[in-house]
C-alpha cells in the first residue's frame, strides 16, 4: 500500500516542520515535487492557501507548486489531470470538507490522484482534506461516504480542541460497522500504512475499549482500526 498521511490541521506552520520534513524524507528528500490542492479553501482564499503551502515546502527544500481546482469543471479538465500526474506528493489543505468531497468525487482529477498513489505517490490530507479522504466523513448532521482512500477510518481533526465540542464518543458510536474514528491533533499526522504518529501532538484511536492516545514516533496498532 502506498503512503497516506492524515493531518489534524493547522498546516504550513512552523510547528509542522518536523512532520513535513519526515514526509519529504520518505518520498526522496530535497527537491521532491509537491503540489498543493487548496480546493477545500475555495470559499475562503484558495490562492493564499496555495501560496502558504508553496512557501512552507520551499523553505523545507521541496519543489512545490499549487493547482487551483475550484469547481467540478476544473476537476474534469484533462490538462489538470495530466498536471497532477507529475507530482510525488499531493497535499490537500483544510477548509470545507463537503465542498472538497463534492468537487472531486468521480472527477478526472481524482482518477489522476489515484493513479499517482497507485505508483507509490504520497497523498496528504489536512483537516478537511483528511476527513474527505476516509471511508466516512462527518457533515455536522451525521456521516456520509467519503472519497474512500482509507475505507476503514473516519477523521476528527483539531482533536485536542474539537473532541469535546463535537462529542467524539457519540461520533464514534454512530459510525457504520467496520469504520473507526481517529482523532488527530493539529500539526500531527497519522502515516499509513505504517501507522506511525508524526508531529507535535497526539493521535487518538476510538477503540472498543475506549479512546487510546499515541504520541510522536509511536506505532498505532492497526488491528484496532482495521477489521
Amino acid at each position: 500500500m502506498s503512503p497516506i498521511a492524515l493531518v489534524g490541521g493547522n498546516e504550513f506552520r512552523r510547528d509542522c516542520d518536523p512532520m513535513d520534513r519526515a514526509l519529504l524524507e520518505l518520498m526522496g528528500g530535497a527537491g521532491t515535487p509537491v503540489v498543493i490542492l487548496p480546493t477545500a479553501a475555495t470559499n475562503e482564499n484558495p490562492y493564499v492557501a496555495g501560496e502558504n503551502g508553496m512557501r512552507h515546502f520551499r523553505r523545507l527544500g521541496a519543489a512545490p507548486d499549487k493547482l487551483l481546482i475550484e469547481d467540478e469543471a476544473s476537476a474534469n479538465r484533462h490538462e489538470v489531470a495530466a498536471a497532477l500526474e507529475q507530482f510525488r506528493i499531493i497535499y490537500f489543505t483544510g477548509g470545507d470538507p463537503v465542498y472538497l468531497l463534492e468537487t472531486l468525487r468521480g472527477s478526472l482529477a481524482w482518477e489522476a490522484i489515484l493513479s499517482v498513489h497507485a505508483r507509490g505517490g504520497l497523498i496528504v490530507g489536512s483537516s478537511a482534506g483528511a476527513m474527505a479522504l476516509c471511508g466516512q466523513m462527518w457533515r455536522f448532521d451525521g456521516w456520509t461516504p467519503g472519497l474512500n482512500l482509507v475505507p476503514s477510518l473516519a477523521v476528527l481533526p483539531h482533536h485536542a480542541t474539537m473532541s469535546a465540542r463535537w462529542d467524539a464518543r457519540r461520533m464514534a458510536a454512530s459510525l457504520p460497522a467496520g469504520v473507526t474514528l481517529v482523532g488527530i491533533d493539529e500539526a500531527t499526522a497519522l502515516l499509513l500504512p505504517e501507522g506511525r504518529v508524526l508531529g507535535v501532538g497526539e493521535v487518538t484511536i476510538y477503540a472498543e475499549e475506549g479512546p487510546q492516545a499515541y504520541e510522536n514516533s509511536a506505532l498505532v496498532p492497526l488491528q484496532k482500526m482495521i477489521p
